[in-house]
This record gives structure tokens, C-alpha cells and sequence, in this order.
């Protein structure tokens, strides 16, 4: 029977996602629910992109400034996190 030792076991992490690291999934604007968070680019800066939570068909508020985005296109790429 072989034998379990846990200082000489390894893991082959080839292909996976770091830690830390954030993973963006891109669709339409017109594609996610009134009350989603979503990001306007895949920046995983999160000074620079913050994120924005979709109020109507056309309208966004930014969560951190409360800036309003107004007329935002449906067909606009936007991403959420995974």
C-alpha cells in the first residue's frame, strides 16, 4: 500500500489562476438584471475601474461616487466578475 507523505507531495498547478487574481466574464449590457454589479472594462485595478450596479435599461450608478451614467448603449461590452 504506497504511503502518504505530506512533505513530498506536490500539485501540479499548471494552467490555473493565481491567487488574487480576478476573472472577468465580458456579455451586453442588455444581458445582466436591474441590480447587478458589472465593471465597464476588465481592469482588475479597482481604483480604476470601479463598479457600477445597473437601475434601468439604460441607466447605471457608480457604487464608489454615486456618479450617474445615463443613455449607456445595450449593446455595450461590460463584465462581471466570476
Amino acid at each position: 500500500m504506497p504511503q502518504n507523505d505530506p512533505a513530498t507531495d506536490s500539485i501540479n498547478y499548471a494552467g490555473s489562476i493565481g491567487v488574487g487574481i480576478i476573472e472577468f466574464d465580458n456579455m451586453n449590457f442588455e444581458d445582466i438584471e436591474e441590480g447587478d454589479l458589472f465593471w465597464f472594462s476588465d481592469n482588475q485595478n479597482s481604483n480604476q475601474n470601479h463598479a457600477f450596479r445597473k437601475i434601468d435599461e439604460n441607466t447605471a450608478v457608480d457604487t464608489r461616487s454615486g456618479y450617474v451614467a445615463e443613455k449607456v448603449d445595450r449593446l455595450r461590452t461590460i463584465y462581471q466578475k466570476t
